[in-house]
C-alpha cells in the first residue's frame, strides 16, 4: 500500500544538491534538535521516577521494572502508528502528535502519585512511551534530506540534542526525590511528572509550529516519487533477506536488549545497597550521557570507515560495559557508574551505524516503512528484556543479569564480524 505525499507541491523549490535544500537540511536538524532536548528530558525524568514510584507501590522488583519498561512497550505500540500518520501527512503531523500522547500519559502518571495507584501508573508511562517512539522517529527525520556523506552525521547530530535534556532528567527527577525523601504521593513523586507534562507540550508546540516544509514531503519530491509505502508486516522479512540491513536490524536489537535490561534494574540493585537515589540519578545521568552525547563522532565515523566496523566496536563496548556491571556489588557506585556509561556509548555505537546503514538500504519511498518497523522490533525486545531483567533478578541475580547481557554484546560482535567478512568477499568493500 502507498500513500502520496505530493499534495501543495513541497519540495519544488528544494532540489537535490542545491543551496536552498542544504539550508533547508540544516534548518530541519536544528529544529528537530529543539524538539529533541524536552522529549528526551521528559522521557528519562519519567523513567527514572517510575521504578522508584511502582517499587514503593508494590514492593516488587518485577512491577517495578514493568512500569518502567512499559515506556518501552508504549514505544513498540506507537511505532507503526506513527509511522502510518507520517506516511499520510508526513513527518511534522506524526512528531506533534507523538508528543501530544506523551503529555496525556504524563498526566496519568502524575495523578497516580496522587492516588497510589499502580494500574494508573503503567497506563500513562505506556503513553509516555510514545515520546520515546516520536524521539527515535526524529533521529530518521534529520537524514531525509541528507547525503550519502552526511547521512550518519545527520542522524548523530539529532541524537546528540538528547543529552542535553536526556542526561539532565534521572538527576533532576531523583534530585527532587531526595529533597522529599520522607513523603511519599504527591511531594515524593508528583513534581517530575508535572515538569513531563510541560516538556511534551513544549515539544509538540515546536515540532508544529516550525517544521516547515516537511523534510519528507521534500524528500520525496526531490527523488519524483511522491508515494509513500505504508508500513507491512512483510517488512522484516525484507530487511532480514537484505545483506547490510539485516545486521544493522540485528545490531539494533540486540543493542537495545542489553542496553535496557542491564538499565532497567540498576536503580534498583542501587538501592538495595543504600545508595542515594541523586547518585542513583547521576549514575542514570552518565549512562545516557554514554548514550547520546558522542553520537556526533560515532556518526563521523560511520561516515569514514563504514557502518559494519561501528557495529563491532560498539558491541565490544558494550560487553565491557556489562562486564563492569555484572562485577560490581550493590553498595559500590564506582563499577556501575562505569559499566552504565560504556553501556550507553556501545549502544550509540550500534544505533547511529544501524540507522545510517538501514536508512542507505532502501528508497526514500520504503525508507517510513523500513524504519518504523526496526525501530518496533528494537523496541520490542528491548521491552522484552526490561520485564525479564525484573524477573531474572528476583529468580537469580543482578550479577547474573548483567553477565548474560556481556554474552549478549559478544554474540553481536561475532554475527557483525561474520557478516562484515561475508558482504566484503561479495562486493569487495566496505558498505558505509
Amino acid at each position: 500500500m502507498v500513500q502520496s505525499l505530493s499534495e501543495g507541491g513541497e519540495g519544488a523549490a528544494y532540489l537535490p544538491g542545491s543551496p536552498e535544500r542544504d539550508e533547508l537540511a540544516r534548518r530541519t536538524i536544528r529544529v528537530l534538535q529543539l524538539g529533541v532536548i524536552p522529549g528526551g528530558l521528559a522521557m528519562t525524568a519519567s523513567f527514572a521516577t517510575a521504578t522508584l514510584l511502582a517499587h514503593q507501590m508494590t514492593g516488587s522488583e518485577t512491577k517495578a521494572s514493568l512500569a518502567a519498561v512499559c515506556l518501552s512497550i508504549g514505544g513498540t505500540l506507537a511505532g507503526i502508528p506513527l509511522a502510518a500518520l507520517m506516511a499520510r501527512h508526513g513527518r511534522r503531523v506524526g512528531l506533534a502528535a507523538g508528543y501530544v500522547i506523551g503529555a496525556i500519559g504524563a498526566t496519568l502518571a502524575l495523578l497516580s502519585a496522587f492516588a497510589g495507584r499502580y494500574s494508573m501508573l503503567v497506563a500513562g508511562m505506556v503513553l509516555i512511551g510514545t515520546g520515546q517512539a516520536v524521539n527515535l522517529a526524529a533521529r530518521y527525520a534529520g537524514a531525509d534530506l541528507a547525503t550519502d556523506e552526511n547521512r550518519a552525521r545527520s542522524i548523530s547530530l539529532v541524537l546528540w540534542a538528547s543529552t542535553v535534556g536526556s542526561v539532565l532528567g534521572p538527576t533532576v527527577a531523583l534530585g527532587l526525590k531526595s529533597l522529599f525523601a520522607d513523603t511519599e504521593g504527591l511531594s515524593g513523586f508528583a513534581l517530575p511528572y508535572a515538569l513531563t507534562l510541560g516538556l511534551f507540550g513544549l515539544a509538540a508546540v515546536n515540532i508544529w509550529q516550525r517544521l516547515r516544509p516537511d523534510p519528507l514531503r521534500v524528500a520525496a519530491a526531490g527523488t519524483g516519487s511522491a508515494s509513500i509505502k505504508l508500513p507491512s508486516p512483510a517488512e522484516a522479512g525484507r530487511i532480514l533477506a537484505h545483506p547490510v540491513a539485516s545486521i544493522a536490524l540485528i545490531a539494533m536489537m540486540l543493542s537495545q536488549a542489553v542496553m535496557v535490561g542491564v538499565m532497567t534494574v540498576s536503580p534498583i540493585h542501587m538501592s538495595q545497597g543504600d545508595q542515594n537515589p541523586l547518585v542513583i540519578g547521576i549514575m542514570l545521568s552518565l549512562h545516557i550521557a554514554g548514550m547520546f552525547a558522542f553520537s556526533p563522532y560515532v556518526g563521523w565515523l560511520v561516515d569514514r570507515i563504514g557502518g559494519q566496523l561501528v557495529i563491532v566496536l560498539g558491541a565490544l563496548v558494550l560487553a565491557v560495559g556489562a562486564g563492569f556491571a555484572a562485577n560490581t556489588e550493590a553498595a559500590h557506585a564506582t563499577g556501575l557508574l562505569w559499566g552504565l556509561f560504556l553501556v550507553g556509548v556501545g549502544w550509540s555505537c550500534c544505533v547511529v551505524a544501524a540507522s545510517s546503514l538501514l536508512t542507505a538500504s532502501f528508497p526514500v519511498e520504503r525508507r517510513i516503512s523500513v524504519q518504523a518497523t526496526a525501530d518496533v522490533l528494537m523496541t520490542a525486545l528491548g521491552a522484552a528484556a526490561g520485564v525479564s531483567s525484573g524477573l531474572a533478578v528476583e529468580h537469580r541475580s543482578y550479577a547474573d543479569l548483567a553477565s548474560w547481557g556481556a554474552w549478549v554484546a559478544v554474540a553481536l560482535g561475532i554475527a557483525a564480524v561474520v557478516m562484515l567478512v561475508r558482504n566484503f568477499r561479495t562486493t569487495r568493500r566496505l558498505p558505509v
